[in-house]
Parts: C-alpha cells; structure tokens; sequence
C-alpha cells in the first residue's frame, strides 16, 4: 500500500547507523575465554556487571579481515527542516525544492496538535492552489503513522508531492483548525535531488581537548556548489548545545572546534553536529540540513608504557601499564602475535581484558588462551599489536 511505502521512506531521512564491537558466548579455559572468530563479529557480554578482572579471547581466520583503522564521520543529506509555529503555518510557509516527488513530515513537538494531510493546502510554482491535501499523491495521516509502528512520536504525519507539481517554491498553508501557539517541524526529503550535503570530520572518536575537524560541501551532480550561508552548533547527548563557526575553504567550509567544553557523557550516546546550509539552485534558494554524529569523552586513563609480557613459553601474560585519573572499570584489546617455525610474526588471537582500576598508576593484565596458542603452532617470541584502551564507565575510547 502506499501509504505504507511512504511511512518507510520517510523513516529513512534521518537514520544513522553505528557500529558496535561484540564478542559471543564463551568457555572459560583457565583464566581466559574464548569465542567466535574474530572475524564473525560476536557479541560481548556485559562488562560493566563485572567486578574481577577478566580476558576473554578470539581466534583470528583471517587478520586482512580485521580494520582497526581509526574511521572517518560522515553523513550526507538531501533534506532540510524549518521550526514553525502553527500561526506560520496558517499564514503559509515556503517549501523550495530542487526536484519533484519530495516527502514531507510534520511533526507536533507537543505530541498532539497534528496537521493532517487534508488540512493543508499548496500553492504551486505556477500559482495553482490545491487544497484538502490535493497536491498530494501519498497520504499519511497521524493515526496511520503510529498503527504502522514506524518509530514516530504521536502528532507526526507525511505525505508526498504529486511529481506532475515538478519543482521549485510552494507555499504550504494549513487551514484555521490548527493552534497558532502549536510548535511543528517540517522535515522535506528531495529522493530525486542531485544537491546534497556532504558532512566529514577527520574521525569519528575524540577526547577533551582534541580538535574537532569537520568539512561542509554541498554537491550538485558532483560539482561542488557555492554555499550562500551556512551555520552549525554541536549538541551534546544530555542537549547542551554549542554555537560553532564555520571558515570558508576551497570549496566548501570547515570547522576547527577545541573540544574544550565537558564530554557531559551518556555511556554509549553521541555527540551531533548539526548543520544547516543554504545556496542557490538554478537561482533559487535551497537548503539542507545534516546532523554527524560523534564520539566524545573526557580522556580518564591512557596507556603509560610499553607492554610486558611474561611466561613467554607457555602461557604468556602481558602487563598493560594505565594511568588512570579516576578510579573506574578499564579494558584493554589486542592482537597477539607468536613466531611460527620460519621466524616470521603470526597474529594468533584477538583478547580483550578489562579490570577495576583506582586512580594513579596500574595496569591490566591480559592472560591469553593457551589452548589457542597450541592450535596455532606459535611459540615465543611473544608480541602485540592493534593496542586499544577503552574506560567501560564512559563506553569510549581512550586510546588507539
């Protein structure tokens, strides 16, 4: 049905997808535990519950499958949104687009006060007005909205502008049967635009005091477009938000924000930079709107020194030094790599081993599968790689 169609279009405009590290059910052999591969991504029991010290352990099929790279942000967007009250929307509100067919979304910030499609008129670029959601060729009323379970708060509806209307400014008005003190958001998503918004920082994980760097363009058919204005704030998970500037470049604009402030962090949630861009399309003003998504934490703890590893024969265990600033729950991940009969460094298995720490100097001890070391047919030398620390309390990253 249509109006099935449309509610999982508009579900897809603002959806961001993050990855997660997992690891699987596990068999204790002596003090380590074992997995999944390495490379089958399985799921991590819950570390926080944890109150001993503990490692567990992955073998690893095929190391060119592991990426421990440090990865880019990156968000693109052919949608904008406009804040109106409902006296705006009465008055009528202007929509430009840059190509036929958007989707539109009203959303009632109270919940309630929702405009239904057929409460809306619109007037076209050549002047007609259609009225009672004529202009519209998919429907989506607020109680079809929520009896499809999209997700969507109470108060939200959506339709879609009939392709015959083609582009360019509409005026979107809606009858006097709405609140004028009622508060709404208007998302448009043009699917058939080639204008887009392009978002990157140069990586998706930061620390007090690290530099947020972030590049803003807006692309039509691959050509990069002049921006006429473009403003942004950060917004951090608790909803403190941050004014930021944005510097004109080659082509485009770009951010260089010290992150400076408190991580006011909320285990797991994302920091967002949100960003609204305007330029002109074919002498028309068009806007988009992105919203990257970012982690940012207080830096707690950090790897003090080189590790050491002892027991190289048969069971090696590796002391991880960490100095901690606060007392919290740390983990630490790793490869460990042994020497095959040739002489050459193998990667054996993927452990990971968190511990209680106090604030000043400790460390974390990484006790690896011997049963894994067998299979694998390495011996000492014993060494590792792809060192990562992370603080379990802020579920972030301290270190790669």
């Amino acid at each position: 049905m249509k109006h099935i169609l449309l509610t999982s279009m508009i579900l897809s405009l603002s959806t961001v997808s993050v990855a997660n590290d997992t690891a699987s059910s596990k068999s204790q052999i002596g003090n380590s535990y074992t997995g999944n591969p390495a490379d089958s991504a399985p799921a991590q029991p819950d570390s926080q519950r944890e109150m001993k010290p503990v490692s567990y352990s992955f073998p690893i099929n095929d190391i060119n499958q592991l990426d421990f790279s440090q990865k880019q942000a990156h968000v693109q967007s052919r949608q904008y949104m406009l804040d109106v009250s409902g006296a705006q929307l009465k008055s009528g509100i202007a929509l430009n687009t840059s190509a036929k067919g958007a989707l539109v979304r009203i959303s009632a910030f109270d919940g309630k006060s929702a405009v239904e499609p057929q409460q809306l008129s619109l007037k076209t670029p050549k002047g007609q007005v259609l009225k009672q959601g004529k202009a519209f060729d998919t429907l989506v009323s607020s109680s079809a909205m929520q009896k499809n379970g999209m997700g969507f708060q109470q108060g939200t509806t959506g339709f879609k502008l009939d392709d015959t209307l083609g582009a360019g400014r509409f005026t979107l008005k809606a009858d006097k049967g709405i609140a004028s003190h009622a508060k709404y958001r208007i998302n448009v998503f043009e699917k058939n635009s080639d204008t887009e918004m392009h978002l990157t920082a140069n990586k998706s994980n930061y620390l007090s005091g690290e530099v947020l760097k972030v590049d803003a363009r807006v692309f039509n058919q691959g050509k990069a477009e002049h921006i006429v204005s473009i403003k942004g704030r950060l917004v951090s998970p608790t909803g403190k938000t941050f004014d930021i500037d944005f510097n004109q470049s080659k082509d485009g604009y770009s951010v260089a924000k010290p992150l400076d402030m408190s991580a006011h962090s909320v285990p797991g949630a994302l920091w967002e930079l949100h960003t609204e861009a305007q330029l002109k399309v074919d002498g028309q003003l068009i806007q988009r709107n992105g919203q990257l998504p970012f982690a940012f934490a207080q830096q707690t703890a950090k790897v003090s020194s080189s590790p050491v590893i002892t027991g190289q024969k048969q069971s090696p265990v590796a002391a991880i030094p960490v100095n901690a600033k606060t007392d919290g729950r740390y983990e630490v991940r790793a490869v460990l790599y042994g020497t095959d009969q040739s002489g050459a460094l193998k990667p054996v298995m993927v452990t990971h081993s968190a511990a209680n720490l106090a604030a000043g100097e400790g460390a974390i001890y990484m006790k690896f599968d011997p049963e894994l070391i067998h299979q694998s047919g390495v011996s000492a030398p014993y060494t590792l790689k792809q060192l990562q620390l992370r603080d379990q309390g802020q579920m972030a990253v301290m270190s790669h």
